[in-house]
């Protein structure tokens, strides 16, 4: 039998599979029948790149008739960071508005204060009444206090917003006071005028004719159920573009089974490319995904071949040493050094919890985790006084220590209140005692670390606070008093936290902006690195939403799992599977695989059936 050799060229037309992709969507925007569309992109398939050239196609074709009438065409995806890659790779054309879904959704409705006003009056009277009815209706105890506690703060809420002129929000951080909206109130409310207001559904579609959406299977299912109801209404002059991968929603809030709500009529173009992933981690990634909806990937012929490794371990084990032994093994096994240096790899942990036990910040973090009142402010590190300390006081501190003179004075001059830019130029006669008074103020402030002492985050807010060298805002008057019965636990929780040494927040910054080799399995998503470790701890996990446990058959499914299986529902199974896909599809070239268990036996056992893993590439520590 003949064997039939493969060419450079036929190599070349199989890694341009997806090409025409691209021109099923251009075809979508035609004027004369446009339609909506669903791009199914899998891990490393150049989804982002994908976006981006039917902007770029979009900008040409329909860019400068649109702006003048007034229209752009809206894109929005999940981070902030991804808005500023998307932006800077479009050269920030006027076209295009790029936003976060929270951000989107509030510029749409901040101008209509009234709407805004009636809404929450309407919403904080019902979630009252809801409370009242369980409080008659459930038990005393600790849940019947907080009841009551919740009550008296929406009545308070509710007696003050008919003072309120104009309601704020932060689509970026926290949302302080009663004239303050939450993030989930921005949704809901925002989500709801979409889908049934027609003055609203007029306003989105003459503004946005063409709505093109990021991350779509982790996008707010309000959003997505409100936009169905639009496009549906509007086929004929609104066009929303989907990209995504239902394999990759892992946040509770994106729509369940995402790919059977989108209309037949809709076009749904498929890229089955992974131009990312060596050969064996996209052969993994097929395996994992094949118990969830059996889409397959294939890797480029260019690839080299890669290399994947499980280690498991004891749950008692010292983690530390463990996955040092697992890198040291991945160098020898893959003869990369790479592995031997820990900033040359990503380690994905569970949450973001398990990051600050190992690399140090825990005492800073826990506090505030446990709160329950800062989620994505504390992810990113944009709760107010956190981010005073890490992006002003902390480059500060560095470049005093460093004997960087001209640094200090760039940072004091741009950010400092005592040598406001307005008062310096009026103050003639007075700008060598401002410039004294400010100079004072450093000097006061790196006393703190005389004699290599280190404060506290606490002691540094005073100090900055006291002399006036940047502004803190108000709620740190209440942090440096002492805690009394009834305070806000947002004021508590940040007043614990903030006892820590200055140090904890150096560690805590680097994290959240990405400077260590921490992060969490959802966070890397849509990230690729040469080198990955994914970490499966279940026992070091708070949550209950995951369990590599069970996926690996060391845990025996719960009596829910069993129950929204049958129902067809999400499980705990499934959840994980998608996780340690999106996990597992960030690595480029080599991958490990760290399992912590007490049933090693099983762990082993399912990692061999599932044909995730061959028996040589298992090792037992």
């Amino acid at each position: 039998m003949m064997t039939k050799t493969i060419t450079l060229e036929e190599y070349s037309i199989d890694n341009h599979i997806d090409d025409h992709v691209e021109k099923e969507i251009q075809d979508c925007f035609s004027t004369e029948d446009p339609k909506c569309f669903f791009v199914f992109a899998g891990a490393g398939s150049g989804k982002t790149r994908t976006l981006i050239n039917t902007l770029t196609f979009l900008d040409k074709e329909r860019g400068k008739s649109l702006l003048m009438k007034g229209k752009q065409i809206a894109v929005i995806t999940y981070t902030n960071a991804a808005c500023d890659e998307i932006s800077r790779r479009l050269q920030y054309k006027p076209i295009f508005s790029v936003s976060t879904i929270h951000s989107f959704l509030w510029d749409l409705i901040k101008s209509y204060q009234a709407d805004i006003k009636e809404w929450v009056t309407q919403f904080i009277q019902k979630e009252i009444e809801e409370l009242q009815e369980k409080q008659v209706k459930g038990r005393g105890g600790k849940a019947g206090e907080k009841r009551a506690e919740d009550i008296k703060k929406k009545t308070e809420r509710l007696a003050k917003i008919e003072t309120v002129k104009k309601f704020s929000y932060n689509p970026n951080g926290d949302n302080v006071g009663y004239d303050s909206l939450s993030h989930s109130e921005v949704v809901k409310m925002s989500t709801e005028f979409i889908a049934t207001e027609p003055t609203m559904q007029d306003i989105l579609t003459a503004k946005y004719p063409i709505l093109l959406i990021d991350e779509s299977q982790d996008t707010k299912k309000e959003l997505v159920d409100a936009l169905l109801i639009v496009c549906e209404k509007y086929k004929d002059r609104f066009i929303v573009g989907m990209f995504g991968d239902t394999m990759q929603r892992i946040y509770n809030d994106g729509k369940d089974n995402l790919a059977d709500c989108i209309p037949d009529e809709w076009v749904k173009p498929v890229k089955v490319m992974n131009h990312r992933s060596a050969n064996r981690i996209v052969a993994l990634a097929n395996s994992i995904r094949s118990t969830i909806d059996g889409q397959k990937q294939q890797a480029r012929s260019d690839v080299e071949k890669g290399t994947v490794r499980l280690f498991i371990a004891s749950t008692s084990d010292d983690k530390e040493s463990i996955e040092k032994k697992a890198a040291d093994f991945m160098a020898q096994d893959t003869g990369d050094i790479g592995w031997n240096d820990d900033t040359q790899y990503k380690s994905l942990i569970l949450e973001h919890h398990m990051a600050a036990s190992r690399f140090g910040f825990a005492d800073l973090y826990m506090p505030l985790n446990s709160s329950g009142k800062f989620d994505t402010s504390l992810r990113d590190g944009s709760i107010t006084e956190l981010s005073i300390l890490s992006k002003l006081v902390s480059p500060l501190v560095e470049a005093y220590q460093s004997g960087n003179d001209f640094e200090v004075s760039k940072i004091v001059r741009r950010n400092s209140p005592l040598l406001d830019k307005e008062a310096f130029a009026s103050e003639s006669d007075n700008q060598t005692k401002m410039l004294e008074k400010a100079e004072s103020a450093v000097e006061s402030l790196m006393n703190l670390w005389k004699d290599e002492k280190i404060p506290s985050c606490l002691e540094v807010l005073k100090n900055i606070r006291d002399t006036r060298l940047f502004k803190v805002g108000n709620r740190v008057d209440e942090l440096l008093t002492e805690f009394s019965q009834g305070e806000d636990k947002k004021v508590t929780a940040l007043r614990n936290a903030l006892s820590v040494p200055f140090c904890e927040l150096k560690k805590y910054s680097s994290y959240v902006t990405d400077n260590t080799r921490f992060a969490t399995h959802q966070g890397v998503k849509g990230l690729e690195f040469p080198r990955v470790m994914v970490i499966m701890d279940d026992a070091q996990a708070r949550g209950f939403l995951f369990s590599y446990e069970k996926l690996f058959g060391a845990k025996a499914q719960s009596e829910t799992d069993v129950k929204n299986k049958s129902n067809g529902k999400d499980t705990s199974i499934t959840r994980t599977a998608r996780l340690f896909y999106v996990a597992c599809t960030r690595a480029k070239k080599s991958l490990a695989v760290v399992a912590y268990t007490e049933n090693m036996e099983s762990v082993k056992n399912t990692a061999l059936s599932n044909g995730w893993f061959s028996e040589d590439e298992i090792y037992i520590l």
